[in-house]
């Protein structure tokens, strides 16, 4: 069952990005077990909590549901590699390389402005989104494991979050290179895992070692 899926608004902008010739498809699948969070929506720029498993390449097409054409089509399969595990949720990345993630290594109040990491982001310049549960946040970055971030962004809520959170670095799809408002400055291209196009939060599935999930994604103009 799903709880939400949505076209998150990185994932808007790559589709105009796309449209000026600029970015990758966003066919590439990963999914994660949650980290305790549902509620996919529009103002995350990555999965709560990423698994494991490398992202897989989707077969791509366009198909008619209603009319000539007007569906978007992606399908790929991932493999359970590394331990048993409850998948909650996927993202759909114009990237195959997985974002930079980690964990808080202390709680984070819904006031605070800087956060403590297990370790120094694998991004140490600039300004770049990130998720900390259903939040997303503006991390400064630094070569540090203190950092300063902005709370709230992108319509999200600031809130707590305990030590051992999961926290992934995210892209804007493109929004700051093309001239549009974007807090990020920092380089999210593709070897730092780009940009989700679409997330989805589902009741879970149990999976074993080499269990596998087929997932289609359709996004259909009406």
């Amino acid at each position: 069952m799903t709880y939400a899926v949505t076209n998150t608004y990185p994932g808007r902008t790559q589709m105009w990005n796309r449209l000026k010739g600029n970015g990758a498809e966003p066919k590439n699948v990963q999914w994660g077990t949650g980290g305790g969070f549902t509620g996919a929506a529009n103002g995350n720029v990555n999965l709560f909590a990423p698994a494991t498993e490398a992202r897989v390449a989707g077969t791509t097409a366009i198909v008619t549901t209603n009319f000539l054409g007007d569906t978007y089509q992606a399908v790929a399969t991932i493999t359970c590699a590394v331990a048993s595990k409850t998948i909650t949720e996927e993202g759909w990345f114009d990237s195959g390389t997985a974002s930079p993630t980690g964990t808080l290594a202390a709680s984070l109040t819904a006031i605070a402005t800087s956060i403590t990491l297990g370790a120094a982001p694998a991004i140490t310049t600039g300004n770049a989104y990130g998720q900390i549960g259903n939040e997303t946040v503006l991390f400064t970055l630094a070569n540090s494991a203190t950092l300063s971030i902005s709370r709230a962004q992108l319509g999200t809520t600031a809130a707590t979050a305990a030590s051992g959170t999961p926290y992934t670095i995210g892209g804007d799809g493109g929004a700051a290179t093309a001239g549009a408002t974007s807090g990020q400055t920092a380089t999210v291209g593709a070897a730092q895992g780009g940009n989700i196009f679409v997330h989805a939060d589902f009741a879970g599935d149990a999976l074993n070692v080499n269990d596998s999930l087929s997932s289609t994604l359709t996004v259909t103009l009406t």
